[in-house]
This record gives structure tokens, C-alpha cells and sequence, in this order.
């Protein structure tokens, strides 16, 4: 029974990793597709507007061309001097030598011009109703143009500059109705040469073709409309004429616009999706700006391409979800072999770890990425104990370390010193000698009793290292100079290890000051530790001794043998070092300076504003 049971879990088991697998293959397939279809259709939209954008670029600068070729043959009029004096001739005898200069000049400038052929007329006129003109034999009139011209219902707003230059949009000749293609007049000033009034005017008709000609190198689909804006007149434009369109549009939100396209062909130039009338439809139509003031270019963009796409997009989506379902049976395969197996042996290796067995299984080191897997979860097995052990190792080292000066006992020697420091100075002193070395020294055995696992304020133990340095001082006849300096009071109230500074004092005047002859320097200071931003603090303790050569230093801060000492036993600057480590990290600890024959710093850095509770191993 127990094993039909397992047998069916089991069954249930691969059933619900076979649909789990299936459902999360093709929900991420259905979902990549629709996104996908999502940011294909607007890159689709933004291609084929920036594609547009690029094509419309060539026709706009070639149409920008010509109407610049029309703008340099007005601007010329306006500052030929031999129009100017045409413009301002006398009625005298000269009249005609200074018109036939002009119209030479004129006709020159005329046939030099890139777009002549596109200028169906041009006259030069004055406030005297002379006038002389080029216009080609078959369109010439009999009509006064310098009497009519002024008197055209657009010739004032043009002149004086209240309309724009295109601002008529594309009509008859008024001089010639019967030609067959409109022409657009273009009027402006010519002012005189002496001061700025206006003395003339110059009348231009531009044709049609000045649009049409650049479409003969332009393409673009069959079912997509190019119309041209004259200031509020819209034509639609083919290669051989331009007819008037009622096309309007209202836009319904932009695709792309001169901000957001960095490249130099969508430079003002905008992509908005719109319904357009009279077709009723929606469209999405590309808008560029000509360099002359309300005229610009639109191509309405070819729903036959877009359609084509989808088509291919719809595809791709099927295909997606038949490959998506095919590799989801495949994983659902693949994974019940490969990792539903394996990792079931896995999982009872590491719950037979968990019970306390750790012999390895061979079972578990398949040739795969897996059996890394297994490999390293026999050698935690056979790590695992070793570890353990070298845990309690290193926390009973910690614990020694700590309780290391508890542990010893005052050395004998040293009470012997200090009890004939005290004799002698009973012998050769008064009292006040006498109680000053026994208070310190009390102060001293009392701290020692109190223990030394827990932390105290470092105005605490630079009071004890002032207790011991009195005594010592004694000793030496008061030859050794002793000094704490802390600029930032409350830096006192940092905590620190009890007896951490005394070894190092002690270093300071048995290995540096007493070899040099019992004479010198001793100083503490006390500081923010520059390069920690005010996190740490250092304690720097400085003495003018006989140095330490540099191969000592490092041994000094590694080597764990009992260090000689007169007040503890096995207590030195490597001890020290270990004990501020593992209170307070592996950043912190004792780092050393020393100039051979001048002096030796032992910085100390220890964490500002620590308390007992937030420390590595703090008891």
C-alpha cells in the first residue's frame, strides 16, 4: 500500500510539473507575443515614418531649392544698382538707354537663374507705371502691367509684406488665363537707392512645375497621397499636376516628432496618426515643413505596406506559439530527467547531512552541471565536521584571549620591584611618595580583580595607564616623561578593551626608552582617525626609544609565543593586536611606525560610539 501510495505522489507529481511547465510556456509565449506585436506595430509605424521622413527630406530641399533659386534672383533685383536706376530714371532722353541696360542686366540674371524655366513671368516696375519684363513670345500681353499689376486684389498685402510670399496659393495668369498651368504671383519691394522708401516693385509668376519637377526622382507607394500647404491652400501633388483637395485631418495623437527623432532627416518634422476627411479613415500621415512661412509637405503613409506587415506579424505569432508549445513538452521532458531526479537525490543528501551523517554519496556525482552540485555537497559532508571543530577552535582561542590577563596571575617580580620601590622611597621620602605608589598600585590590583572580558570608557583605561606609569616612574627616578593629549573630550567616552594601552606603554619603556638609558618621552594622543570620516577613532602612542627595526614590526603584530612582561604573564603586542580584532573586526587593530634610533608611534583604531550591544563578539 505504502509503495502504491508514493507511486501515485509521484505520478501527481510529474502531472503537475508537466502542466505547470506547459501553462508557464505558453502563458510567457502568449504574453512575449502580444507585446511583441505591441512594439512591433509602433516600430513598424515609426520605420516607415522615419523612412518617409528621409524620402521627404530629398523633395523638400529640392523644392526649398528652387523657391531659394526664386528668393536670390528677387533678392538681386532689390540691390542691382542698374535696376535701382532704372527704378528711378527721369522722363528725359536717357530714359530708354537706362531701361535697355536694365532689361539686358534683367535677362542675364534671368537665364543664369537654375529654375528660369519654371518662371513664367517677371516685371520690374515704378511708381511711374514704366515697366520692363520677360515672359516668353507665346504669353505676351498688350496690358499696361505697370498700370494693372498694382492694381491686382493681392498686390498690396504682398508689397507690403502683411501676407505670405505663397499666400495666393496656385492661380490663373491674370494676364493669360488661358494657359494651362497655374502659377504662383510673387510681389515685393524694391526700395530706393538713396534712402529707404520703396521706388518699385518686382512681379513674379512661378509655376506649378517649381513643386512637380523634383517628384520625377521622387517614389512612393501606389495607395499613399502627397499634398502640398500653401498658407491654408492644399493641393494634392502628382508628377505632372497639382490639383486643388478639400483633404483636412484631425489629429488624434503623434508618433514621432523633431524632439524626439535625433536624426538629422526627422529634424522638424512630425508623425501623427489621424482621421482624415473627406475619406473618413484613419491614416497616419508625415508632416515637413518647406523653408517658406505656412507651406509645407504631406505624405499620407501607404496602408498596403502596413497591411503586408501585419500579415507577416500574424505569422510569426503562430510560429512562435507552435515552437513555444513544442519546446514546453521538450522542457517538461528534459526537466523531469535531468533535474526533477537529481535533485530529489540532492535533497536526501543534504536532509541525511542535516540528521548528522556525513558520509558522501557517490550516487549524486552524475557528469553534469549537477553533479558539481552533488560533488560539492560530499565535500561540505566531509568538510563539515572539520569546520565545526575549527569553529570551537577559534571561539576557545577568542575566549582565551580575552580572559588571557584574568587567567595570569601578577607577576612576583614585579610586586617584588614595586615593594622595594616602596621601601626605598619610605627611606628616603616622606609619606606623600609612599601613598601616591600604594594608591596606584591598588588601583591597579583592584581593576585586575573586576576582570578584563568586559569594555570601559578610554578615560578608564588611560587612568590605569596612569596608575602604572606612576609606578614605574618611581622606579626610574622620574627620568620619563608621560603625557595623554585629546583635543575632542568626548572621545573619552569611547569604550576600549580594559588593558589594551598598559602592554603597550610598558613596550614603550622596557624595549624603547630603558635601552637608551632609562630617559625620554612617553605620549598619548587621542584622535578622530583622519581617513575614516569621523567613524573611527586613533590612539597613537608615541615614544622617543631606540625604534623597531622594519623585519620586527610585522613579527611583533603575528607572533602568538608568551611575550616577557613584568605585570602580566603572556600578555604583547600581538595578543593586543588579535584581542581588538576579534572585539571589534578585522578594520581594526594595531598598526606600527618606527624610525630606527628616533622614536616608535603604535596607532590603535577602534570604532567611534560603540556599545556592548552591537559588537563581533563583546561579552
Amino acid at each position: 500500500m505504502l509503495a502504491q501510495h508514493s507511486k501515485k505522489a509521484s505520478y501527481k507529481l510529474q502531472q503537475y510539473i508537466i502542466l505547470l511547465t506547459l501553462a508557464i510556456t505558453l502563458s510567457v509565449g502568449i504574453m512575449f507575443s502580444i507585446i511583441f506585436t505591441g512594439l512591433y506595430r509602433n516600430y513598424l509605424s515609426e520605420s516607415l515614418a522615419s523612412s518617409t521622413a528621409v524620402n521627404m527630406k530629398f523633395l523638400t530641399d529640392s523644392i526649398d531649392n528652387n523657391l531659394e533659386s526664386v528668393m536670390h534672383l528677387i533678392h538681386w533685383a532689390q540691390s542691382n544698382t542698374t535696376i535701382g536706376k532704372y527704378i528711378e530714371a527721369p522722363d528725359d532722353s536717357n530714359y530708354g538707354i537706362i531701361a535697355l541696360q536694365a532689361h539686358t542686366r534683367l535677362t542675364e540674371e534671368y537665364q543664369n537663374n537654375p529654375v528660369s524655366s519654371m518662371l513664367h513671368r517677371i516685371v520690374i516696375g515704378g511708381k511711374n507705371q514704366r515697366f520692363i519684363q520677360i515672359v516668353a513670345a507665346k504669353y505676351s500681353s498688350a496690358h499696361n502691367l505697370g498700370e494693372e499689376i498694382p492694381k491686382l486684389p493681392y498686390f498690396e498685402d504682398l508689397y507690403n509684406g502683411s501676407a505670405g510670399r505663397l499666400s495666393t496659393g496656385l492661380i490663373d495668369d491674370s494676364f493669360y488665363p488661358s494657359m494651362s498651368k497655374k502659377v504662383i504671383p510673387i510681389v515685393c519691394p524694391i526700395y530706393s537707392q538713396y534712402h529707404s522708401d520703396k521706388a518699385g516693385w518686382i512681379f513674379l509668376e512661378v509655376t506649378q512645375d517649381i513643386f512637380t519637377a523634383p517628384l520625377q526622382y521622387y517614389s512612393y507607394a501606389p495607395d499613399a497621397r502627397l499634398y502640398l500647404v500653401l498658407d491654408g491652400h492644399t493641393y494634392e501633388l502628382s508628377e505632372n499636376c497639382v490639383l486643388p483637395s478639400d483633404f483636412t485631418y484631425d489629429i488624434e495623437n503623434e508618433i514621432i516628432n523633431s524632439a524626439s527623432g535625433s536624426a538629422t532627416a526627422q529634424k522638424d518634422c512630425h508623425t501623427y496618426t489621424v482621421h482624415e476627411y473627406p475619406a473618413d479613415k484613419k491614416s497616419v500621415i508625415v508632416i515637413r515643413p518647406l523653408s517658406q512661412k505656412n507651406c509645407y509637405i504631406i505624405q499620407t503613409i501607404s496602408n498596403q505596406e502596413i497591411k503586408k506587415q501585419n500579415q507577416m506579424l500574424v505569422l510569426i505569432w503562430a510560429v512562435i506559439l507552435i515552437l513555444m508549445s513544442i519546446v514546453a513538452l521538450l522542457l517538461t521532458f528534459f526537466l523531469h530527467r535531468f533535474i526533477a531526479v537529481p535533485v530529489k537525490k540532492l535533497q536526501n543528501q543534504i536532509t541525511s547531512i542535516a540528521g548528522g551523517n556525513f558520509e558522501p554519496s557517490d550516487s549524486i556525482e552524475w557528469k553534469h552541471e549537477l553533479g558539481d552540485i552533488g560533488r560539492g555537497v560530499n565535500k561540505l559532508a566531509c568538510d563539515m565536521e572539520q569546520l565545526i571543530e575549527k569553529r570551537i577552535s577559534d571561539e576557545k582561542e577568542k575566549k582565551d584571549l580575552e580572559y588571557k590577563m584574568l587567567q595570569s596571575q601578577i607577576n612576583p617580580h614585579f610586586l617584588y620591584n614595586t615593594l622595594n620601590s616602596i621601601k626605598w622611597m619610605a627611606a628616603t621620602q616622606g609619606a606623600d611618595g609612599i601613598a601616591d605608589m600604594t594608591t596606584s598600585l591598588s588601583r591597579l590590583l583592584r581593576s585586575i580583580s573586576k576582570g578584563t572580558s568586559h569594555l570601559i570608557p578610554l578615560s578608564e583605561e588611560l587612568d590605569l595607564v596612569k596608575d602604572y606609569f606612576n609606578i614605574q616612574n618611581y622606579r626610574y627616578g622620574g627620568a620619563i616623561e608621560f603625557t595623554v593629549t585629546c583635543d575632542d573630550k568626548r572621545l573619552l567616552d569611547v569604550l576600549i578593551i580594559k588593558f589594551t594601552l598598559q602592554p603597550i606603554v610598558e613596550n614603550a619603556i622596557f624595549h624603547g626608552l630603558e635601552p637608551r638609558g632609562n630617559t625620554g618621552t612617553i605620549r598619548i594622543t587621542v584622535q578622530e582617525e583622519p581617513l575614516s570620516d569621523g567613524q573611527n577613532v586613533e590612539i597613537i602612542v608615541y615614544d622617543n626609544g631606540i625604534g623597531i627595526p622594519p623585519e620586527k614590526i610585522k613579527e611583533l603584530l603575528t607572533d602568538n609565543s608568551a611575550a616577557p612582561s613584568e605585570f602580566f604573564r603572556e600578555i604583547g603586542i600581538a595578543n593586543v593586536h588579535k584581542r581588538l580584532q576579534y572585539e571589534f573586526g578585522p578594520q581594526y587593530g594595531i598598526r606600527i611606525e618606527s624610525v630606527p634610533n628616533q622614536y616608535t608611534k603604535m596607532h590603535l583604531i577602534i570604532p567611534k560610539n560603540l556599545s556592548p550591544d552591537n559588537l563581533n563578539g563583546g561579552m
